[in-house]
């Protein structure tokens, strides 16, 4: 068969979403690199544009076959293929270590349960690592999604037109960075692409607003209707807010919201305690190896 590689660039956005959304469908095996974990990496702040030319993509008859993809930035990677295109691999993880790797060398987080991925990486002087990602899943028709809130609190989701700051100030305190927080043109800019994600549906970025007007705890959601499940990325809540189950609150009724529009499960990767007690079971493990230079 003929396979045709090219570089990204972004006309090819889309496809890559729908590739990732085809390889989740019956087999959840990669759901660690779902497409909206692929959509929230690409309008983050913290991706590299600059080098995203780099994605490789592997083409059958104009069909997206496969895919090697950096995280972010050079050192960590995610290849695939859709069945019946495994010969790839071997040049596909060849394509990746040679484009991806910085200088600590290449890391890939590999289902523990995918001995084939396993083997090839340790034919290519892959070993394990102690880093690790896990995912766990909530199936939502057997979920309560009623949340309780707390008095003087608002839950409502963002206005991507006039909450710019807003939700930027609440990031900055809730992920516990330090100083004043950065209000220059680079940064907000940054913020302002990240609010203009391809699929960012704002019904599904729910926040909880003080009596004072300041958002305080934020869930987001990522969903497409053409998948039965949501993606949970980001949740967070200011440190003198914390304890008083707003987290609880803003999930729940951004689950409520999903289930809504049509999704039947939720994923998220932590192996929190936090989910868990909100009926949040486990899914899938995986593990990273590396390739040191």
């Amino acid at each position: 068969m003929k396979i045709v590689f090219r570089n990204f660039d972004d006309s090819y956005y889309e496809q890559v979403c729908d590739f990732l959304i085809e390889l989740s469908k019956d087999d959840r095996k990669h759901i660690n690199w779902n497409w909206a974990r692929w959509e929230w990496m690409f309008f983050h702040p913290e991706f590299n544009r600059d080098l995203k030319n780099k994605i490789g993509l592997w083409y059958h008859a104009d069909e997206l076959v496969a895919i090697a993809t950096y995280d972010h930035y050079f050192g960590e990677a995610f290849f695939a293929t859709k069945q019946g295109f495994e010969e790839l691999e071997k040049d596909i993880l060849e394509y990746a270590i040679a484009a991806f790797s910085n200088d600590n060398g290449l890391g890939i987080a590999v289902n523990d349960k995918d001995t084939h991925i396993l083997d090839l990486l340790r034919s290519h002087h892959f070993v394990k690592h102690d880093q690790t990602e896990n995912i766990l899943e909530l199936a939502l028709e057997n979920v309560s999604l009623e949340g309780t809130i707390s008095e003087g609190i608002t839950l409502k989701n963002i206005d991507i037109k006039n909450d710019l700051y807003k939700l930027h100030h609440m990031l900055w305190q809730a992920f516990d960075n330090e100083g004043p927080v950065p209000i220059d043109d680079i940064t907000m800019s940054k913020q302002k692409e990240m609010l203009s994600a391809t699929h960012l549906n704002p019904f599904l970025h729910v926040v909880a607003e003080n009596k004072d007007g300041e958002y305080v705890a934020y869930c987001g959601l990522w969903y497409s209707p053409k998948t039965d499940y949501v993606y949970v990325e980001p949740v967070c809540t200011v440190p003198e807010y914390r304890h008083k189950r707003l987290g609880q609150a803003v999930v729940m009724e951004a689950l409520k919201r999903s289930r809504s529009l049509g999704a039947e499960k939720a994923y998220v990767i932590s192996d929190s305690h936090f989910y868990k007690s909100l009926g949040f079971q486990q899914h899938s493990h995986y593990t990273f190896y590396w390739q040191n230079i």
